[in-house]
């Protein structure tokens, strides 16, 4: 091989080499680059952090689940789906479970004989109003009239949705204040037959808020701009919980359990005032584990106050793993872990347990819900058996 011949391969092995190199580095540029243009809904963080980690299988004292749907009418509610509930609910300790999906007329009623008759002391089926004709003249009475009908039927409570006060409108526009005259009649039916009223009202703070760079919850209001209630189209928040506590400070005689925290977690302090305000206004924690688990030593201290005025509730369909997020939360001391299994993604934070006395849990998990919740003339639910506890810590 001459020297030319020679020099020349060892050229074109350089060549190659080199130009290997340079796409290696073009393709480790073109990475570098597209991880800095991820977009902020695909940015899933791992944290580094290494801490204890408690597996708690059964609630330390049995729980009523006081906020959850699970459908109404016979054809949603099988007989292998009702049964898949009470699988998921005897694997997590769960007593109890208020379905607030019951309707009204045939369907309340089917909805009852799949759940509450079938299984007794093991569901509780809430009814709804009908907002059908809320300009007619009689609309109130009418509702009353229904309302003491599912009564009779057996629904053990009444369930208000967020669209009272944010998007139920009489014909001219205008929207239904939460305090309406109008819905006094339903008001005192169901002091009348001593029922608890579930409302949820307003959302979270930041749904009231600018779709913007400073939104906490951005990435939710992202994926779901049907869940953002900022604009003219819409009543301030503020008012929305105002009218509220109007109506139940006009309405002594009747429970009201005020879903979500009272809706406003983000102000415990707040939140506080309300309770000290209105003996007959309960709340629940449903689907708000998120906002409490990352100010726990406010939520902790708040828990511990406030210890008769709050109940369990998931707002998740019977699922053991979303049961366990939320014991976990209550029991113990572990900190920043990730709670979306018990509903879902809420802000990229993560939360800190609350480790609560035992009696503070027992009232949370069941005896504050049995002091409010109708569970029928032989208050079946009553009953002391409590699943052992299953903690691991590792």
């Amino acid at each position: 091989m001459t020297k030319r011949l020679l020099f020349g391969l060892v050229g074109c092995t350089a060549l190659v080499v080199n130009c290997n190199g340079l796409a290696r580095a073009e393709e480790k540029k073109a990475e570098t680059e597209d991880i800095r243009r991820l977009k902020l809904r695909d940015w899933e963080p791992r944290s580094m952090l290494k801490t204890k980690a408690t597996q708690v299988d059964t609630p330390k004292f049995y729980a009523i689940d006081s906020h959850n749907h699970l459908g109404g009418g016979a054809k949603l509610l099988t007989p292998e789906r009702v049964q898949r509930y009470l699988t998921e609910m005897d694997a997590a300790g769960i007593r109890t479970v208020v379905n607030l999906d019951g309707g009204w007329d045939e369907t309340l009623k089917e909805t009852l004989a799949a759940l509450d008759e079938a299984h007794p002391g093991r569901f509780l089926t809430f009814t709804l109003v009908n907002f059908e004709g809320i300009d007619d003249d009689d609309w109130s009475e009418r509702e009353a009239k229904r309302l003491e009908e599912s009564f009779k039927a057996g629904a053990k409570g009444l369930k208000f949705h967020k669209s009272l006060g944010l998007t139920v409108r009489y014909k001219d526009g205008r929207l239904m204040p939460v305090d309406d005259p109008k819905l006094d009649p339903i008001w005192e039916m169901c002091a009348k037959y001593k029922r608890p009223v579930t409302i949820h009202s307003s959302d979270p703070a930041a749904f009231f808020t600018p779709l913007d760079r400073f939104n906490e919850r951005w990435h939710e209001l992202n994926e779901h701009p049907n869940w953002l209630f900022y604009g003219e189209k819409y009543p301030e928040r503020d008012e929305i919980l105002a009218q509220r506590n109007r109506m139940i400070a006009k309405h002594p005689n009747t429970t009201y359990l005020c879903a979500h925290m009272g809706n406003n977690p983000e102000d415990l302090a707040t939140v506080g005032k309300w309770l000290d305000m209105y003996p007959n206004m309960y709340i629940d924690i449903d689907a708000r584990i998120s906002e409490l688990g990352r100010q726990p030593y406010t939520s902790r201290r708040f828990f511990l106050k406030y210890q008769d005025r709050i109940l369990y509730g998931t707002d998740t369909t019977p699922k053991r793993e979303a049961f366990r997020i939320n014991y976990r939360f209550l029991e113990t001391d572990d900190e920043y872990f990730d709670c979306r299994e018990s509903h879902h993604l809420q802000g990229f934070w993560m939360i800190y347990g609350v480790f609560l006395p035992d009696d503070v849990l027992k009232k949370v998990y069941h005896e504050n819900a049995q002091k409010i919740l109708y569970f029928g003339p032989d208050q079946e639910a009553k009953a002391d058996a409590a699943p052992k506890k299953n903690a691991i810590a590792s």
